[in-house]
């Protein structure tokens, strides 16, 4: 009897110890991830090149690290790249030939990670300016936004193709004016990437030829940042990329979905989106194809006059480890 009294006791006091728990907790919320102040940053993105910028403003991925995040759109890597030099963005995504390019001449600049791998470069050339093939563009007009990927593209496309940079004229554009252009007949073809060439195949249909201009070769959309900012601010630094993590793991999870909003946000149709959906590989990492990518490209950019530098700069000296390391050390596999 006095062992069912002791273990009724029992019962009544932990019945008590949890209803005064919950009681105690039960208004409590779950702490965030982030708890300290909250930092305003800036982005220079191109669209479809970092989707997770995109999708982390979105699904508040952002705030939820302690980070005020104004996201801006730009036409190309190049003015991504000028955005974050000149201090109007503290993050930019461009191709990795703007970061080679770049580095050249600022020694400040830092990668953080690839954000995308892709093949979306198009050489479009219009039919009647006696194009029918790719020999045929030898002394022809080509549109192509200068010390960016295209140029790269280019050079690598004519030379695949017998050519070098010096058979054509080089028009200096921007991917909007390049559209315009040759749909005028100003120029007799363009190297760009997507949606442009898409869209110039659309509107002109059978009266232009497409190739794609990278080959075999992907190409890599990059995260860089300002060494001062990373230096001075590396939490920052590591909690955008916490962010840009979590929106990783939606486009893992959710990709019909992730697609759909993508879809929205940069108002492509349906019909771009199965094109172009499969031509992306949307991860974030710091692989080692991506030191021998820049490492190949520097060595074009030297040998076709694009630098008046003449030695292979060290990459590991313009990568940021450390951040990535912490979040997703299995996701870095670049020697160092």
């Amino acid at each position: 009897m006095a062992r069912k009294w002791v273990l009724g006791i029992a019962v009544v006091l932990l019945l008590g110890a949890v209803g005064y728990f919950w009681f105690v907790l039960r208004d409590k919320k779950i702490p965030d991830a982030y708890s300290g102040p909250v930092d305003k940053i800036t982005v220079a993105n191109i669209g479809q090149f970092s989707i997770f910028n995109l999708i982390a403003k979105d699904k508040g991925y952002f705030e939820k690290y302690g980070l005020d995040a104004t996201v801006n759109e730009y036409d190309a890597g190049g003015t991504a790249m000028a955005a974050l030099l000149s201090g109007q963005a503290d993050f930019a995504i461009a191709a990795d030939f703007v970061g080679v390019n770049t580095i050249f001449k600022n020694k400040e600049l830092r990668i953080l990670a690839a954000v995308s791998d892709h093949d979306v470069f198009r050489l479009v050339a219009r039919k009647d300016k006696g194009i029918a093939g790719p020999a045929d563009l030898k002394g022809k007009t080509i549109g192509v936004t200068r010390k960016t990927a295209g140029e790269f593209y280019l050079g690598r496309f004519l030379t695949t193709n017998g050519l070098s940079l010096p058979d054509v004229t080089m028009i200096d554009l921007s991917p909007a004016e390049m559209v315009k252009r040759i749909e005028s007949g100003e120029i007799d073809a363009v190297l760009t990437f997507e949606p442009h060439a898409y869209n110039i195949g659309e509107k002109m249909g059978n009266a232009v030829l497409t190739w794609s201009a990278q080959g075999d070769q992907r190409a890599l959309g990059l995260v860089y940042a300002a060494n001062y900012f990373v230096e001075r601010h590396p939490d920052v630094v590591e909690r955008y990329l916490r962010a840009l993590l979590e929106a990783e793991r939606q486009v893992r999870e959710h990709n019909d979905e992730s697609r759909a909003f993508v879809a929205r946000t940069l108002n492509f149709n349906d019909a771009y989106m199965r094109y172009i959906w499969p031509k992306f590989i949307f991860t974030i990492d710091l692989d080692q194809d991506l030191l021998l990518t820049m490492e190949d490209q520097a060595r074009w950019a030297i040998d076709n006059g694009l630098t008046d530098q003449t030695k292979v700069p060290n990459y590991l000296d313009y990568i940021y480890f450390a951040a990535l390391e912490r979040l997703k050390p299995a996701a870095v596999t670049v020697t160092h």
